[in-house]
């Protein structure tokens, strides 16, 4: 089947294009910057460049899409609400979803699924109630902007789902990324009182919803995107604190919540309990029904004190090709942005094998610093391992994998780290190192994109 997905290059729509691609789809993405999409999409798609906020799509490739997958939404928590970040919310969801249903509306052919993503703010704050797909709206902005944005999705040709998608856990992203650090810091705590229910979902439960969704003509209409349990913020603050092995701290006063956020702090402070009897009863099966095991498993690579970084990206070549690239070490300071002054200074063997040595020089935010690698797993073409002997980091454990994936490589890179001076150096700079860590795999992804698609 031919998909056109927008919002691809967020949390929920690149795992969903690595489903879809998996099974054999063929993939058309929507962005406004193509090299940007070519950089950080992790499965192989055609892009179509445009801006949906502004007006329609019009391209050719339009006429062979038979399904659509609509995510896009800028995020609500994060800037302090003002008339312009409402504007935003509301035109990346509800003008986007109008602009692009009058991009397929004129098709020869049929559109059989139109799949949009939509939000449980479309009930508003509801207490202790329990939300089914047929309980009436909120009058709050979010449920207003939700009740509009599913108006335009419902305009689309073809078998219209709307997943109105509930609290999303992962480990690359999301709500939870943004609470992890105070709870790691072990001074997390409940949002104001506690009491406000979270409707919560794994994101492989998320990801297997939309899918489900696209290939059963039996979902129509809305469905709640939320796991069967919901919880409590002070049941949620409680499990997380304890699978990071910390107690939880004070409350964080919902008055501090209002003079960060503003207006967008009732978004935090809402209480929706949602029901999923519907979507069970049209056959989904969950992996994650219990918050518990949810988070044990998301919360798994923290339990040593480390941290973790995790990036992916599509290399249209076979793996054989990709590793003989990354098996010359001197092509790392190819990789690496120069503001680093990365320079490789010795090698142990002729060639990298299990139980290679390296050593570099760098430089971090001006300040020279010397480094030795051990390579201590060599499989090539598909993984190696390098482990800082020596270093800026108390921990550096990189994980390089390239699995065949749809005709091409999946190239995945998973760093375990911990700084010096154990929590103390965390606290002070735990926030700078992460992003200089995902600076330098910026420059990476860009560097590849341009060798790999120029």
């Amino acid at each position: 089947m031919r998909i056109l997905i927008t919002g691809a290059t967020g949390l929920i729509g690149k795992e969903i294009g690595k489903k879809l691609a998996l099974k054999g789809h063929h993939i058309t993405v929507v962005s406004r910057d193509g090299k940007k999409a070519r950089e950080s999409l992790p499965f192989p798609c055609d892009i179509i460049v445009g801006d949906l906020t502004k007006r329609k799509l019009e391209d050719p490739r339009l006429d062979q899409i038979e399904a659509v997958i609509n995510l896009m939404g800028e995020p609500v928590v994060g800037d302090r609400w003002n008339d312009e970040v409402r504007q935003r919310i509301y035109d990346s969801r509800v003008l986007s979803t109008r602009n692009l249903v009058a991009s397929i509306v004129d098709r020869k052919s049929p559109i059989e699924a139109f799949i949009s993503g939509s939000a449980i703010g479309y009930y508003g704050s509801c207490g202790s109630d329990i939300c089914d797909e047929n309980h009436d709206s909120g009058n709050d902005f979010l449920a207003k902007v939700t009740v509009d944005w599913e108006k335009e999705a419902q305009l689309a040709p073809g078998r219209v789902c709307l997943v109105r998608t509930g609290i999303v856990l992962s480990l690359q992203g999301g709500a939870l990324q943004k609470m992890l650090f105070p709870f790691q810091a072990g001074v997390g705590g409940t949002l104001g009182d506690g009491q406000q229910w979270m409707s919560w979902i794994h994101i492989d439960d998320i990801v297997g919803m939309f899918v489900f969704a696209l290939e059963n003509k039996k979902v129509i209409g809305p469905i709640n995107g939320v796991a069967p349990n919901p919880v409590t913020n002070k049941d949620l603050s409680q499990t997380l604190a304890s699978k990071l092995g910390r107690k939880l701290t004070f409350p964080v006063p919902t008055l501090a919540l209002k003079s960060i956020y503003g207006e967008g702090a009732k978004t935090i402070l809402s209480s929706i309990r949602c029901g999923t009897a519907h979507i069970v009863s049209l056959g989904y099966k969950f992996k994650f029904d219990d918050l518990g095991n949810a988070l044990e498993q998301i919360c798994k690579p923290f339990e040593k004190g480390d941290e973790l970084f995790y990036s992916e990206q599509y290399i249209p070549l076979p793996p054989e090709q990709v590793f003989a690239f990354f098996k010359d070490p001197y092509n790392l300071e190819r990789l690496t942005p120069p503001s680093l002054k990365f320079n490789v200074k010795a090698i142990s063997t002729p060639e990298i094998e299990q139980g290679t040595l390296i050593d570099y020089v760098l430089k971090i935010h001006g300040v020279p610093a010397k480094w030795r690698t051990l390579i201590d797993e060599w499989s090539p073409p598909h993984k190696f391992v390098d482990t800082s002997l020596k270093g800026p980091y108390r921990v550096w454990h990189h994980t390089h994998e390239f699995k065949p994936f749809c005709g091409g490589t999946l190239m995945t890179d998973r760093v375990r780290y911990q700084l010096p001076m154990g929590y103390l150096g965390w606290i002070l700079a735990g926030g700078i190192v992460r992003h200089d860590v995902e600076g330098i795999f910026k420059y990476r992804r860009q560097f590849i994109a341009q060798m790999y698609y120029s």
